[in-house]
């Protein structure tokens, strides 16, 4: 079968796409992510068919630090329990990436049960404004969204929100606006009081201001909101710090995350993660934007094939199971299987 330019049967394939796509370019750093076949780009939270996980989040993060207060630090912010949440397979609005282009790789061949089904290998170029620390406000911000429960949405307060800033828009113009006023303004502009050139400069600026006043109208009434009060009060309490002010838009993205390199299987993939907010309903996932993902050049996919050899080039170039994954379960596995066929 002819090789298409869209197919990685080996590293050194990888290689030659990575060389022809060429550094990404000024302000936007690159990611990885592996697949073992076609997934939708989703967190596990929204998987299709398992709507009890994304129904259920609060619940289930509650159970957990209910259960394990032992295995959480009493400084740890939401985003880091839900990394480590991650970390031991619960079901989290998180996606994992990493910096290393091999160790996605790694993850689209490792499982041998789809040795057989086409690997998916994706490339984010994402911009670097999009990218935080876990210590981001947008990061607690959409963290905290995991805390709400499943009729958490943002439909009635942002309609809410926009009458507000409709009549706030509507009653500054017409104030300033009025016959009288206008007559006022037109006089003083004539004896050189006022320093506009005309009337028509003065509606101008009436009509900016309009808009301004109507903006900050929109944030606070937003702000107001039973749904984000409740919102807000899980953010404060997650970090004391944040300024008690949301706008909408922080709620509706996904977000690039580079969390604290304390956790050694972080470090050994060189890990960091997708944060999905929300479409304005909790159950409704933020979408990733579609120029963040470089695509072929022919073909709509990255796709892995000849995963059995693939896997033995990566060992050669150290990584591998063992030292991907440091953690004493999975050394042991490891070790032992050394020594299976001796």
């Amino acid at each position: 079968m002819t090789k298409q330019p869209n197919e990685i049967r080996s590293i050194s394939d990888l290689t030659q796409i990575l060389k022809e796509l060429g550094e990404p370019i000024h302000g936007k750093t690159r990611f990885f992510r592996g697949q073992a076949k076609k997934w939708e780009l989703l967190p596990k939270i929204y998987r299709k068919n398992e709507s009890y996980l994304i129904e259920n989040e609060d619940k289930i993060i509650k159970d957990v630090l209910t259960n394990c207060p032992d295995d959480f630090s009493p400084n740890d912010t939401l985003f880091e329990k839900l990394v480590k949440l991650q970390h031991y397979g619960y079901a989290t609005r998180l996606l994992d990436l990493t910096t290393n282009a091999l160790v996605a790789l790694y993850f689209a061949c490792n499982k041998e049960e789809y040795h057989e089904d086409l690997g998916d290998f994706i490339i984010f170029d994402i911009p670097d404004t999009k990218i935080k620390y876990a210590d981001s406000d947008t990061v607690a911000i959409l963290a905290a969204i995991s805390a709400q429960n499943k009729k958490f949405s943002l439909s009635n307060s942002l309609d809410y929100a926009q009458n507000k800033r409709s009549l706030a828009k509507t009653h500054y113009i017409l104030e300033n606006w009025n016959p009288d006023r206008l007559k006022l303004i037109e006089n003083y502009i004539n004896s050189y009081i006022l320093p506009f050139k005309n009337i028509d400069e003065y509606k101008e600026l009436v009509k900016k201001a309009a808009l301004e006043i109507g903006e900050s109208a929109f944030i606070s009434s937003f702000n107001e909101e039973p749904p984000i009060i409740s919102l807000l009060h899980d953010i404060h309490t997650d970090k004391p710090s944040f300024r008690p002010v949301i706008n909408p838009t922080d709620l509706t993205r996904v977000l690039c995350v580079r969390a604290k390199l304390n956790n050694a299987r972080i470090s050994r993939q060189q890990g960091c993660f997708l944060l999905f907010g929300i479409n304005n309903e909790k159950r409704n996932p933020a979408e990733i934007p579609d120029d963040w993902k470089r695509l072929p050049t022919k073909g709509k996919r990255f796709i892995v094939r000849n995963k059995k050899q693939i896997m033995q080039e990566l060992k050669a170039f150290g990584i591998s199971r063992q030292t991907l994954f440091p953690e004493l379960e999975s050394q042991a596995q490891e070790i032992m299987a050394q020594y299976e066929s001796k």
